[in-house]
């Protein structure tokens, strides 16, 4: 391991987080719209203006195959009156966080390759929100957002030490440990804990706390987390990272994950073209330009 050990508490990396300056104005009022009950389309169409980047990035995934329409949409206002006020929120949500991460990737010249990361947290949402709609969950759209925020904690550490995380990744495959049994030997916390205490800190809605925070639980709170850690593992091993990001599906205990998300690996299996379809679909959120 490299000298920049972290001496870091869960909280603290909170904390530290909260001082970037480059975490947006768009994210804090699109935090607001969560917590206010009185807020609606017209709202959130205008947040999403005020940040050009963000609409480009809606546009974009409104007008791909994931949202198969008649017509092209090319407002914010369409995007949100066609797809809906809850799914534009969650993905305007998802972008203007791991934007704002990825920035600070680039600034501390990250070992890790984050938009590869980026990548996989997107197949994970693809695959998370076609499982929940298998088991007919009240909210697949939030346990799309789930899926594509899972991997929070890995931006998080990979922003506070950058060269120490990319060696823990790299020390972990030479040792065989699983990459979360690896963080809790090294740092005393695994990424997942991480994610979860940055979502805490920025006052994330309980739901996605708990995905982000669980997904790698033996025991998952509830059957939203235990979707997201199913996801995780089969996005795995349907669409391959193109670097070594920690990922070893095959150490996953998959019998336990399809119990746990109440899905057998049969209907699992009759899901597949409908899985492959919706990662191909997701393709324009993968980009971060």
């Amino acid at each position: 391991m490299t000298s920049d050990a972290p001496e870091i508490t869960l909280a603290g990396l909170g904390e530290a987080l909260l001082e970037l300056p480059t975490i947006p104005e768009t994210l804090t009022r699109i935090l607001e719209l969560l917590e206010d009950p009185n807020s609606g389309a017209r709202d959130l169409a205008a947040v999403i203006r005020s940040d050009a980047p963000l609409a480009a990035k809606i546009l974009r995934l409104a007008n791909s195959p994931l949202y198969q329409k008649n017509r092209s949409i090319t407002t914010v206002q369409e995007c949100v009156a066609v797809l809906g006020y809850r799914t534009v929120r969650q993905v305007a949500l998802c972008v203007a966080v791991v934007s704002s991460l990825g920035k600070e990737c680039d600034a501390r010249a990250a070992a890790l390759d984050y938009r590869d990361l980026w990548r996989h947290c997107v197949t994970v949402g693809a695959v998370s929100q076609e499982l929940a709609r298998a088991v007919r969950h009240e909210s697949p759209e939030t346990v799309f957002t789930g899926g594509l925020l899972h991997d929070l904690g890995k931006f998080v550490l990979t922003i506070c030490h950058p060269r120490h995380y990319a060696d823990l990744v790299v020390a972990r495959r030479r040792s065989g440990l699983p990459l979360v049994e690896a963080e809790r030997r090294d740092l005393g916390f695994d990424h997942a804990q991480a994610g979860g205490a940055l979502a805490r800190s920025w006052n994330f809605p309980d739901v996605l706390i708990a995905m982000i925070a669980g997904h790698h639980d033996r025991e998952p709170s509830d059957r939203s987390v235990a979707l997201v850690g199913l996801a995780d593992h089969l996005a795995n091993i349907m669409a391959p990272t193109r670097s070594d990001l920690g990922f070893s599906g095959n150490e996953d205990d998959a019998d336990a994950l399809y119990s746990q998300a109440g899905i057998t690996r049969y209907q699992v299996e009759d899901l597949t073209e409908q899985l492959e379809q919706a990662i191909a679909a997701v393709e324009p959120l993968a980009s971060l330009d």
